[in-house]
Order: structure tokens, then C-alpha cells, then sequence
């Protein structure tokens, strides 16, 4: 009996203290969510991402907290970015991303006690993404394959009605940020009419992205001479930050005719207000094709120009070597008297660290041929003594190079691509070539390596890169409607 009363006792004591703890704890009010933001909201940022610093200055409950961002751009409401953690610390660092675009962005902060749901804080800030930059001082093939694959449905008159014409299989034209908002426009000069003497030369059109669509605009920079290129260069050639345009020129008949002297290149120079100044090369040819980069490792890009008649109207073909303010000394050594160059392009095939030349021409002599290789590059200039040829069909016209490393063994694979006429049909094509001896020679594998690689479907413009950003690199037109894809399946490229 004496030990069931102590049992009793101690049940009944500790039965109060359970009793007064839970009445202390309901008495316990969890103390309000509290905190300090370090972002800043004032300067234009600079990155397409943003540190955001959060300091809880109140007690941290003892489940931790919650976590929900939303960063939401504010011209159309869409949701460009979330965050959605949990924390038991006083401090969480987070990063904002996808503020690619300039414009104004509202920050959603919500943050929740694990504890005591009904502990919450909310808070919004508004962010400003100034001017987008983008390195424009590569090569202009690097530049070619654009960040975004357009189609010409996208395309609007100035008046809102539909554009008719089709300038991503034309070879005239080229998309670049022209007003840094981290959207990619287009520079266009439109096809032109041969019955018409003289040959009409209309100034380009320049196309602005929103994201959705390309809207014509007028082009209000200063004039341009017989303003109609051919293959359009983009790179930063006056070491402003901004991309500009060199513009081969070579106007078909009867603007132009024989021996082809009527024709002079431009570098036409962006600014902050658009493009503003034109700088004119007076010598006159028909410069069919070209590219640029940093031959020279110095910093700025140069540029290569090749006057496709040369061998009629002696006008050499050149480098043209850049002071960093486009201000350009003219060097013929090496590649100006190369006759009937059509296509060129400048890349490192050999990761040497120097860039190197890769162009096709029509040789001299009876019959011509067409001679397709690699001038290799030592920083200072390029010659045919120290170059590989590549053997392709003298029916071939080519229309594209590119290069591609499907093995990663650092020796570029070698893509041309153009059409051959075959029982007067056009037909288009791509190949690839490939060293296995470092460059001393390249071999067709395009049988090997491509699936379907002959269409009827016309195309100009050839991009070699991950255009879906699935890890797998695509080859394909420039115009999306088309839809002439194929994709590398880890031992062949597989047409779409």
C-alpha cells in the first residue's frame, strides 16, 4: 500500500509538470520573421546573374524556414526565374539568373516558418538589367552561329504587315545585338532586281527582336556607297564593346560589269545611339567574300578580303591589319594574288593558337579546278607554300564551311556544304572531312558520319552548333521554318 501511494505521487507530479509545459508553450508567441535584403536595386546590373544576400534578424524557429522567389520580368509578366529552399540558418545566399534581357524585373520574396506556417514574411523588389554585353571580339565564324535560330515567319514590315521575303537563306544578312538589350536583331541588305540598270542599291534593314518577333526599322545611320553587300563580317573592330559590320561588296551585273570595278567594301561602326558612322575603303573590285579575327594575337580584330576577279582587274586580294581603332594598314603578302576565292573563313583547325585560313577557289589553267584547302596561320600572314589541299568534286559549289571536333581530338573536322547541279536539278549537300594525321591531310567521312547529307530543300547559310542545348551539336539551315537539321547521335549526325 505504502509504495502504490509514492507511485501515485510521482505520477501525479509529473503529470503537472507535462501540464504547466504545455500550458508554457501555448503562452509562447514565436517571434516575428525579420530581415534585411542585400541586393542591389538602385545600379544597373551587369550579368545575366545577381547575388542576393538574406540576414534574418529575428530568431530563427527551431524547423527553419522556407524559402520562395520569383523573379518576374516586368514589361510582360513572365516568370524568367524561381527559387524554392529551405534554411535553419540566420544568413542564405541566393543567386537570380536568367537576366538576360535589359529591362525591369520585380523580385517576389516569400518567406515561411517550418514551425509556425502562419509566420510569414513577404517582400518585393524591383531590379534593373542594364546594357547586355556580349564578346564580339571573335572570329567572325564563331559570330555566325548566332544564339537564336529564326525563321522568317517571325519577320514584320515596319507597318506591322508581314515580311514576304526570306533573309536567313540569303547571304546578306547577319543577326547581332545592335542595341544591347540581350536580344539578337537582324542586319539585312534585300535581294535586288538584275533587270534594273542601273542596279539598285537600297540602304539595309535592320530588324529588332523582342523576344517573339523581328520588326523592321529604318537604318538612320550615315550613308553608304553603293551600300549592297555580299558576305557581311560582325565583330567589335573598334574596341567599343559594341558589334559592327564589315560588308563585302560585290554587286552582280549590270551594275557592275566586266572587268568589276565598280564595288567598295565598308565597315559600318554601331554606338550607343545606333549606327553612326560608315568608314569606306575606296578600292574597288568585287569583293565576294571574306573573314576576320585576331590574326595577330594582339587583341583586335582583323580582317581578310578576297576581290573574287582579281586575275582580271588586278586588284589584290588582302589582309587588312587593325590598330585596335579600326584604323587598318593593307597587306596583299601571301593571299593577293590567289585567284577567284568564293568562299573563306578564319579558325583555329589545329589548336595551335593561331588562326588559320581555309578557302575555296577556282584556280588558273585550262580546265580551272576547284581548289579547296587549309592555309595554315603563324600569327604573321598565310601562304598556299604552307598549305593542305582538300580534294572535292570540281562540281561542288560551296556555300558554307564549318568545322566541328566530333572526337575531341583537337584537329577540327572540316564541314563544307553548297550544291552541284545533277539532271538540272539543284541539289544541297554537306560533308565532312577529317584529319587523322594532324593536318597533313583530310579525308571525306562523310558517308561515314552523315545520314541523308543530299536534299532539294535550298539553303545558304550552314550552322554547325548545340542550337537546342541538349548536348548533342546540330547541323543545320539558318531558317528554322525549313527545318533541315541533323543531329550528332554520338557516332553520326541523323537528319531530323
Amino acid at each position: 500500500m505504502k509504495y502504490t501511494i509514492i507511485f501515485f505521487l510521482i505520477m501525479l507530479l509529473a503529470c503537472k509538470k507535462n501540464i504547466e509545459q504545455s500550458s508554457q508553450n501555448q503562452n509562447t508567441i514565436e517571434e516575428s520573421i525579420r530581415l534585411s535584403a542585400s541586393i542591389d536595386t538602385v545600379s544597373p546590373i551587369k550579368a545575366d546573374t545577381l547575388k542576393v544576400v538574406l540576414n534574418i534578424l529575428s530568431k530563427v524557429p527551431p524547423q527553419g524556414l522556407k524559402y520562395k522567389l520569383e523573379v518576374i520580368k516586368s514589361d510582360n509578366n513572365s516568370l524568367v526565374h524561381t527559387i524554392d529552399t529551405s534554411s535553419n540558418q540566420s544568413q542564405m545566399d541566393l543567386v537570380l539568373r536568367n537576366l538576360s534581357i535589359k529591362s525591369l524585373y520585380k523580385v517576389n520574396l516569400l518567406v515561411t516558418s517550418k514551425s509556425t506556417p502562419s509566420n510569414v514574411l513577404t517582400k518585393t523588389f524591383s531590379i534593373t538589367r542594364g546594357a547586355v554585353y556580349k564578346n564580339y571580339k571573335l572570329t567572325s565564324y564563331t559570330l555566325s552561329n548566332y544564339d537564336n535560330w529564326y525563321s522568317s515567319s517571325q519577320l514584320y514590315k515596319a507597318d506591322g504587315s508581314k515580311y514576304l521575303s526570306n533573309p536567313f537563306i540569303d547571304e546578306q544578312s547577319v543577326q547581332l545585338d545592335i542595341n544591347s538589350d540581350g536580344i539578337e536583331d537582324v542586319f539585312y541588305f534585300e535581294s535586288y532586281d538584275l533587270n534594273i540598270s542601273p542596279t539598285p542599291n537600297p540602304p539595309p534593314s535592320i530588324f529588332l527582336g523582342n523576344g517573339e518577333s523581328l520588326i523592321q526599322n529604318p537604318y538612320t545611320g550615315s550613308s553608304i556607297i553603293n551600300p549592297h553587300g555580299t558576305k557581311l563580317l560582325v565583330g567589335d573592330f573598334n574596341n567599343d564593346s559594341l558589334p559592327d559590320v564589315f560588308s563585302n561588296v560585290a554587286v552582280d551585273p549590270p551594275f557592275g560589269a566586266f572587268p568589276f570595278l565598280n564595288d567598295n567594301n565598308h565597315l559600318i561602326l554601331n554606338s550607343p545611339n545606333g549606327f553612326s558612322k560608315v568608314i569606306e575603303f575606296l578600292d574597288q573590285g568585287f569583293w565576294y567574300t571574306g573573314c576576320s579575327g585576331d590574326i595577330d594575337n594582339d587583341g583586335d580584330l582583323d580582317i581578310i578580303t578576297f576581290n573574287f576577279h582579281n586575275s582580271a582587274n588586278r586588284v589584290k586580294s588582302r589582309i587588312m591589319w587593325n590598330d585596335g581603332n579600326a584604323n587598318f594598314t593593307i597587306d596583299f603578302s601571301g593571299i593577293g594574288d590567289i585567284p577567284t576565292v568564293y568562299q573563306s573563313e578564319l579558325f583555329d583547325i589545329n589548336s595551335d593558337g593561331f588562326l588559320d585560313l581555309v578557302i575555296a577557289y577556282v584556280s588558273n589553267g585550262n580546265p580551272r579546278t576547284n581548289d579547296f584547302r587549309v592555309l595554315w596561320g603563324n600569327g604573321k600572314t598565310f601562304s598556299l607554300t604552307n598549305s593542305t589541299k582538300i580534294d572535292i568534286s570540281g562540281e561542288w559549289y560551296l556555300m558554307n564551311i564549318d568545322f566541328v571536333d566530333i572526337d575531341k581530338d583537337k584537329i577540327f573536322e572540316i564541314v563544307p556544304s553548297g550544291n552541284f547541279i545533277q539532271n538540272n536539278i539543284n541539289n544541297y549537300f554537306i560533308s565532312i572531312f577529317k584529319s587523322s594525321d594532324s593536318g597533313k591531310s583530310f579525308s571525306d567521312k562523310t558517308s561515314q558520319y552523315v545520314e541523308n547529307n543530299i536534299t532539294t530543300t535550298r539553303f545558304y547559310h550552314i550552322r554547325v552548333q548545340d542550337i537546342d542545348k541538349n548536348g548533342s551539336v546540330d547541323i543545320f539551315s539558318s531558317e528554322r521554318k525549313d527545318n533541315l537539321r541533323w543531329e550528332w547521335n554520338g557516332a553520326k549526325f541523323i537528319k531530323k
